[in-house]
Parts: C-alpha cells; structure tokens; sequence
C-alpha cells in the first residue's frame, strides 16, 4: 500500500477540517493517508510516495527552516505537491509579483522595501505588510508618517524578510474573490472577508462572476512557471469593474471547501484533489 503524507504543523495537526476531508478520501482510493508535522524531525519522508503541503501556517515566524525542510526534500527527491520551487517562489511576494509582472497580470500596485528607511512619505492610506507573511501577521493600515513611527519592523529584518507597501483598496471592504483551482481546473469560487481591514464574515460560495475576473484566474492558473501545480488559490479585488490580484495562493491556500453549501460540489472538488494527488504517483 503506498503511503501519503498530508503535512501540517505542530499547532495544527489533526485539527483542520480540509487536512481530514483529503485523508479521509485517499484512503478511501486504498492509500494509507497521514497528517504529519513538518516540524517532526523524527518523520522518514522516503517511506512516503508523495507529500502534500496543507496547513503548515506559521511557518513565517520560522522562515529558515522551513526553507531548509523544503529544500531538503528536493535534494532527496521526495514527490511534494506543490512543488518547492513553485512554493519557494510563491512564498516570497517580491517573487511572486515578478512572476505576475512578466507575464503582465494585473495586481495591486506594491513597492518592496528592504530597510524601513526607505518607506519615504506616506502620502494615501496604505498597507504596509512582510514579503514573506501569513494569517494578516504584521500587516497595518498607516494613513500618515506618524502611524508608520508607531510599527515595530523588527519582522523586517528578520530571516530575509522585507516590507510590502500598498494603496488600500477601498473594495476589499465588500469581500475579496477567490477563485480555486484544482489540476488545472476552476472547482469553486468564494468571497473571502479578511479580517484585518474588514468586519469578520464567514467566507461564502460566489454566485456568477465577471468574465474579466474568471478569464483573469484562467490566466494565471496557465502561467508556464506554475505549470504542474495540483492547486491554487487565486485571490483578487475588483475596482471599478477591473479585477487585479492581491495574490496567488500556491504554498498552503486554505480552499474553503469547509465553508462550501454546496456539499455534492464540496464532494467533487475533495474527490478532483486526491485524484490529481494520485495520478501524480502512479
């Protein structure tokens, strides 16, 4: 029986609907599915035919070694999905938005900083958040220089990190779109309420979506530097009728399938998902 890993992290493990709903259904396909921390330095990854990055949130408080881990297991060719360059490349938002930039898709328009001395004037209300960041840690909403004096930047300076500088996007306040893909295909799509800048709401199923934010998703899910992802979520704001990217989601995307009404196309999506897993190993 071949083995699949599911990978979390030590706060996680075990308690994150998404991670149990896979499971349940690879071993349902006759594999022999656990939920694994990637902190587990015990764990042997050669027993296993395929690894999975799901909820290892947080890994940004320890950066360097969660690169290592990843790195670690390209070297032993051990099958993760996604792989570790396209996550290693998604991680980093610097990286990410140059993958964008070459491929001239629309996203939010940010400056990357590498020293908080050169944030210069704020002169908008703006975000500010880390390059390499999770779970709306760290992010502020500064509208002058004196909210700026308030920040600690100590993240920024920390692992290799950097700052994110932003415009706020006033639409975000109405929800973010989040269109999911999975191998290759638009399974779902959600309004997310990020509740950094918002009021708390639980994410629910989008109804019709615009041709221009559908065909926008499309073409990132295409990108030749994503090209073997089993997952993906494409996260962006539509302003004056124009979609543009916040960000792809590639290294560990919640997918929402919990906040799903539709349970018949919650089932499918799970079932695409470790169907595409599978295929990958055989």
């Amino acid at each position: 029986m071949k083995s699949i890993a599911i990978v979390s992290c030590d706060k996680w493990k075990d308690r994150i609907v998404e991670d149990k709903l896979l499971r349940d259904s690879l071993i349902s396909k006759g594999y022999d599915a656990k939920i694994i921390s990637w902190e587990d330095k015990t764990i042997d990854y050669s027993k296993y035919s395929a690894v999975i990055l799901k909820s290892v949130w947080g890994y940004q408080n320890n950066y360097s070694e969660f690169k290592n881990w990843l790195l670690k297991l390209k070297r032993n060719n051990v099958l993760l999905l996604n792989s570790p360059d396209i996550v290693l490349n998604n991680i980093r938002k610097d990286k990410q938005f140059e993958i964008l930039d070459n491929n001239d898709i629309p996203h939010v328009e940010t400056k990357f900083i590498y020293s908080p001395r050169s944030i210069g004037d704020i002169d908008r209300v703006s975000v500010i958040k880390p390059i390499i960041s999770g779970s709306g840690e760290n992010t502020y909403l500064v509208r002058s220089n004196e909210d700026i004096d308030s920040i600690n930047f100590d993240f920024a300076y920390r692992e290799d990190n950097g700052i994110m500088l932003e415009p706020f996007i006033e639409e975000v306040r109405n929800g973010e779109l989040s269109c999911i893909y999975i191998d290759g295909v638009n399974t779902h799509n959600m309004i997310r309420y990020p509740g950094v800048f918002t009021e708390r709401k639980r994410p629910v199923m989008a109804g019709p979506i615009p041709m221009e934010a559908y065909e926008l998703a499309r073409k990132v899910s295409s990108l030749k530097e994503y090209e073997g992802y089993l997952y993906m979520r494409v996260d962006m704001v539509i302003k004056d009728k124009k979609p543009m990217i916040m960000e792809v989601e590639l290294a560990e995307p919640d997918l929402l399938f919990k906040y799903m009404s539709d349970e018949e196309l919650k089932s499918e999506g799970i079932d695409k998902l470790s169907n595409g897993l599978v295929r990958r190993i055989k």
